[in-house]
């Protein structure tokens, strides 16, 4: 099953209800999600289904990247990202935020806002691509697809953005170590109540 070859390749709209899927499982244990979406409450499931929902539908109407893995025509992992050269629409956040409100809460809004408003601290390097979710079936980690996945996603950054810094957050520190094979290193360390969210960047 390792040996049959993976493909990486350009995932478009068709399959956001199979990345949707993917996410949704793969993101289950996360801790930044778990933070922002109240895991400990009753409806946690529901409310991070709509998150991922919300955010997928705006990532595609953005009409900004997205990466897949396929072994034996099955999505075993994606990567969503945004290059430093891409512009947000106002209007379009703005939807983004009341689908949230509507699907998860005011309270998780709030959250999902504050880490996002949060800005990189001693850093003037403001104009960074970002990769917001990366994530593989649980039932296919440790098989190397993640790491393939991300150097995918490295490259196709460069490509677009050959200049810019790649960023990423994760709340969960026994990712770090894999990260940093990757090229990057921690830039920030940001305390919450109930969170510890790293920020990491190229280097």
């Amino acid at each position: 099953m390792h040996g049959t070859e993976l493909k990486v390749t350009s995932l478009p709209h068709r399959f956001l209800e199979a990345s949707l899927a993917l996410l949704n499982s793969a993101f289950e244990q996360d801790p930044t999600l778990g933070w922002c979406l109240f895991a400990g409450s009753p409806g946690f499931d529901e409310r991070r289904a709509n998150y991922l929902e919300c955010y997928l539908k705006y990532h595609y109407d953005a009409r900004m990247p997205a990466l897949g893995a396929w072994r034996n025509n099955d999505l075993v992992a994606v990567s969503y990202f945004a290059p430093a050269s891409s512009s947000e629409s106002t209007r379009m956040l703005a939807e983004l935020g009341r689908g949230i409100a509507i699907g998860c809460g005011a309270s998780s809004l709030s959250r999902i806002d504050l880490l996002r408003d949060t800005p990189p601290a001693n850093s003037p390097d403001t104009d960074c691509s970002r990769i917001e979710f990366i994530g593989v079936s649980p039932v296919r980690q440790g098989e190397g697809i993640g790491s393939v996945l991300l150097g995918a996603t490295l490259s196709h950054l460069r490509d677009i953005d050959p200049s810019a810094k790649i960023s990423l957050e994760t709340g969960e520190p026994r990712n770090i170590p894999f990260y940093a094979r990757h090229g990057f290193s921690v830039k920030e360390r940001m305390e919450y109540a109930g969170l510890t969210q790293y920020r990491l960047q190229t280097i």
